[in-house]
């Protein structure tokens, strides 16, 4: 029996393979990358058209390749229509979340065994990446059988209402939500003190305030402290604060 596990995220996979290698875990492991909680979820020349200047911004002339989602799935796919099971991994991570509605929506076609790993909050940590491969392993026995009528209900979300939306795809107690980009901002301006710091350490603290579900990259944060510059709502000292050169604080 040929089983893949999919996992949100690189990161994800490589705990996956490990948990794979070295605590029972059986099948292969593969994966889409991509922070699927911001930016537009779309084709790929609109998401990638996005995500360039962010990645150019944060990485200053490193290479900021990006190869989009549906380039990736298409990469993958051979591999997952030959397999007997598919274990999607999930979390109450939106990043996961919605991860977990992508590929609902992938794999409406699907006609092998699907099943849903759901690893749980646990110690205030989410997100199928925070957690060690053994953790992993043991919650991979409680996977379960993803049915059609579920699949077809997150394929439907995703495909109604996440495809073609902009901003944050935010996790709440009542489910996944879409916001606008602008919901971190008051965290940002938050950890903004009346002295100048480094912007890493505002990210910082502002990531540390962040409710688990919905931990967004640093890189994210970065460009949202950069458009309150640009507002004037957050004083830099010099034009290359976003990579550290200068400091930052809240404007009085």
């Amino acid at each position: 029996m040929k089983r893949v596990h999919l996992a949100p995220g690189m990161a994800a996979r490589g705990l996956l393979a490990q948990a794979c290698r070295d605590f029972g875990l059986s099948g292969n492991v593969l994966a889409v990358d991509d922070d699927l909680d911001i930016g537009p979820l779309t084709d790929d020349v609109t998401r990638t058209s996005w995500w360039t200047p962010l990645r150019d911004m944060y990485l200053e002339g490193l290479s900021s390749e990006y190869s989009g989602l549906e380039e990736q799935w298409h990469a993958i796919a051979p591999q997952l229509d030959t397999a007997n099971e598919i274990v999607i991994w999930s979390s109450d991570a939106a990043d996961d979340q919605t991860h977990l509605r992508f590929a609902a929506a992938q794999l409406e076609n699907y006609s092998g065994q699907l099943s849903l790993v759901h690893v749980p909050i646990t110690m205030e940590m989410t997100g199928v990446s925070h957690f060690y491969p053994h953790t992993l392993a043991a919650c991979a026995a409680h996977s379960v059988d993803l049915a059609e009528a579920k699949r077809d209900e997150l394929a439907r979300d995703f495909r109604d209402r996440l495809w073609g939306s902009e901003g944050v795809r935010y996790q709440t107690d009542e489910g996944l939500e879409l916001r606008d980009y602008a919901i971190f901002d008051q965290t940002l301006l938050d950890a903004c003190p009346k002295q100048f710091i480094n912007p890493a350490r505002v990210i910082g603290l502002g990531m540390s305030s962040l409710d688990c579900r919905n931990w967004v990259s640093d890189m994210f944060l970065r460009w949202r402290l950069r458009h309150l510059v640009e507002m004037g709502l957050v004083k830099a000292t010099g034009e290359r604060w976003f990579v550290d050169d200068c400091d930052v604080r809240v404007s009085r």
